[in-house]
């Protein structure tokens, strides 16, 4: 078995190597790395906020975006450091089978929360902001806000778990051209190929689409024909935050799930499957682009930040004795000369 899939393995890459991408592995490399440091730092301070502030933590529009932000900082601290060695040595790297799966596994989980999850959120941004008789109580809480966000993590991590580890195929490992990721087997049988893409991006993407922009015109037509000014004034945050993220998801992949549709039934041609490892190359981003939205539409956030910065440096800031002691005599001969003045 062992054989099968190193022979496999070797033959794929051959054939993916046709569809190498035109970006040069070194800047893809680059690219990623800093994108990458960047987005972890953010993400960090971000999830701090809203975990460790009250007010943040207990917003019920937050929720989804703790759990995104979360997602995302697991996948560019596992998956990502894989593509960027897999940029500095190619196809060379010879991985392990049950490696591949972890990567699979740790890579599509990941994705599919992020996409199925932010699309959930345009759904339920229309309830927290229109419809708030039905979270009154803790019950309806539960099914209306908690419950949907945990199906959909159970939902993805059963999904890919059972795809990737009990396979109803033969098992190859391979590394796609555009980062490295191999590809399940699974995903490329009809039924599961169609499913993966039309409920995990294509359905996900236009949900976004509509019912971000259906919100937007909600809100609009409220404040000028309703002439409900105050409500706008409450709801505005959150509306420019989903409305920003939203046009975050659909930059990279609503070009990607367009073409997806139109080549969905499998006859593909060379120009279009180059164009889709393109697209699957800068999809990716989203998820190092999302942590400087929502620092941006946090409220506060840039000046909890500044002072939790100063009360640490002032904390750490040690002054020798002789320099203290001077600073509390030239105070009080300050003060002594006002005075007799």
């Amino acid at each position: 078995m062992a054989n099968s899939i190193q022979t496999g393995q070797y033959d794929m890459n051959d054939i993916f190597a046709i569809y190498e991408l035109a970006i040069p592995r070194s800047v893809r490399f680059w690219w990623y790395l800093i994108l990458n440091i960047c987005s972890l730092i953010c993400s960090l301070s971000v999830l701090y906020q809203l975990l460790f502030h009250r007010k943040l933590r207990q917003a019920l529009n937050n929720h989804v975006i703790i759990v995104l932000l979360f997602v995302g900082l697991i996948y560019e601290s596992l998956s990502v450091p894989f593509m960027l060695h897999f940029y500095r040595v190619g196809y060379s790297w010879n991985i392990t089978t049950s490696f591949g799966h972890f990567w699979q596994f740790m890579d599509y989980t990941s994705y599919t929360i992020s996409l199925v999850g932010f699309a959930w959120a345009t759904i339920e941004r229309h309830i927290l902001i229109f419809h708030q008789q039905w979270i009154a109580t803790r019950r309806q809480r539960f099914f209306v806000h908690y419950l949907p966000i945990m199906a959909i993590v159970v939902y993805s991590i059963m999904y890919w778990f059972l795809l990737i580890f009990f396979p109803a195929c033969e098992d190859r490992i391979f590394l796609q051209p555009m980062n490295g990721v191999p590809a399940p087997c699974m995903a490329y049988q009809l039924f599961w190929g169609k499913w993966n893409t039309v409920c995990h991006l294509i359905l996900p993407t236009f949900i976004i689409t509509i019912f971000s922009s259906a919100l937007l015109f909600r809100i609009l037509w409220q404040k000028t024909r309703l002439n409900r000014s105050i409500q706008w004034r409450q709801n505005r945050k959150m509306t420019i935050q989903l409305v920003l993220i939203s046009l975050l998801y659909l930059f990279f992949n609503l070009p990607r799930s367009i073409l997806i549709s139109v080549t969905v039934d499998g006859r593909s041609l060379y120009l279009i499957i180059q164009l889709l490892m393109h697209l699957a190359f800068f999809a990716v981003q989203l998820i190092f682009f999302l942590p400087f939205i929502c620092y941006m539409t946090i409220p506060g956030s840039g000046k909890r930040l500044k002072k939790l910065l100063l009360l640490k440096s002032g904390r750490n800031m040690i002054w020798p004795i002789g320099v203290t002691a001077g600073r509390e005599n030239n105070n009080q001969t300050g003060q002594k000369e006002t005075h007799m003045t």
